[in-house]
């Protein structure tokens, strides 16, 4: 994969674990997404500070967010935001990284001390054939961890920054593309997005979350739209993703989110996680789910042609509105 020359100031300060116990820095660089993260980032660039360079790539935050990073030492590029898959794909191509590893997170991620335990020790060993590797991923939602309900409990997190790509095929998700085998460590990262304790805020992305997964059906659902990968039952854990999402569009509206959340609360154990649990599955896995079949059909009743869907969903990209209408009449607008 090509790299650009965005270059950083050199001056990263870091704590020296690494170079204090096991002798040499790690083969790899982080790399955080950043939109007004100041009451997550902290945390991020805490729990990596042992990493020998990290770069920030943020789109155009107000807040104190910039500052914090600074004075943690990590090097800062910005870049406009479309879509998660974008600004993955834009990081990888445009900085300057210089190891063969990245570890690619969110600014609401915290790296636990075993995950980067496991990475000082065993990175530099993995075999040339390897170019990613799953990591456990939890969620903190609703006061406590969500580790049952079989949604994400792997995401592929480190790469090869050589032999990656971001798949451009999710609107709203992303998923790395590799080129070679990947392994699996079950040593985890935690995400834990400070912002979305408020549950205004938390609803109010998935409303606009919820009309890029229907755009993003639709197209599909036409062949206008498809995965950089592979889909396969019998892939890896993104290639299983995809054909289990394929699949997905074929079962009837309505229908389909109560069977979901029927599956990981009931069927995949996410009742074990107790009240959160039943918060995050009941809102995330049934409401989302809802949302998105309602705008289904409020896009159906548009009657858009094929041209004309792909430009709304470059309109919806670009105004991030949750509302079928207003995009609609943005749309409208911009063809006048």
């Amino acid at each position: 994969m090509r790299r650009g020359n965005i270059q950083g100031d050199g001056n990263v300060s870091v704590i020296r674990t690494c170079r204090a116990e096991v002798g040499f820095e790690p083969p790899i660089t982080a790399v955080v997404l950043t939109c007004n993260e100041e009451k997550n980032i902290v945390h991020c660039l805490e729990s990596i500070a042992a990493l020998p360079r990290v770069f920030v790539v943020d789109s155009g935050s107000t807040d104190a967010t910039l500052e914090i990073c600074k004075a943690h030492g990590a090097t800062v590029v910005h870049h406009p935001y479309s879509n998660h898959a974008s600004q993955w794909q834009w990081s990888l191509q445009n900085l300057a990284v210089e190891t063969p590893w990245v570890l690619a997170i969110d600014a609401d991620f915290v790296v636990t001390p075993q995950l980067l335990e496991r990475i000082q020790r065993e990175l530099p060993r993995i075999p040339e054939a390897v170019a990613g590797i799953y990591v456990r991923h939890l969620y903190h939602f609703g006061g406590g961890l969500i580790r049952f309900g079989g949604t994400k409990r792997f995401w592929m997190r480190i790469v090869r920054r050589d032999r990656v790509c971001a798949d451009m095929g999710d609107l709203v998700d992303f998923r790395f593309v590799v080129e070679g085998r990947v392994t699996r460590w079950r040593e985890p990262l935690i995400e834990y997005n400070r912002n979305d304790d408020d549950i205004s805020v938390w609803t109010a992305k998935q409303d606009k979350f919820a009309l890029r997964l229907a755009v993003e059906e639709e197209l599909r659902r036409r062949g206008l739209h498809g995965w950089s990968g592979q889909a396969r039952l019998l892939g890896n854990t993104d290639e299983r993703f995809s054909w289990l999402r394929d699949r997905w569009l074929g079962l009837p509206l309505f229908i389909r989110p109560v069977i979901y959340f029927l599956y990981r609360y009931v069927l995949a154990g996410g009742f074990l996680d107790g009240r959160a649990g039943f918060l995050y599955h009941m809102l995330q896995g049934l409401w989302l789910r809802l949302l998105v079949d309602w705008k289904t059909l409020e896009l159906r009743e548009l009657a858009l042609d094929d041209a004309r869907l792909k430009t709304y969903a470059r309109t919806m990209l670009e105004t991030r509105s949750g509302s079928v209408n207003q995009v609609a009449d943005r749309q409208t607008s911009l063809e006048a």
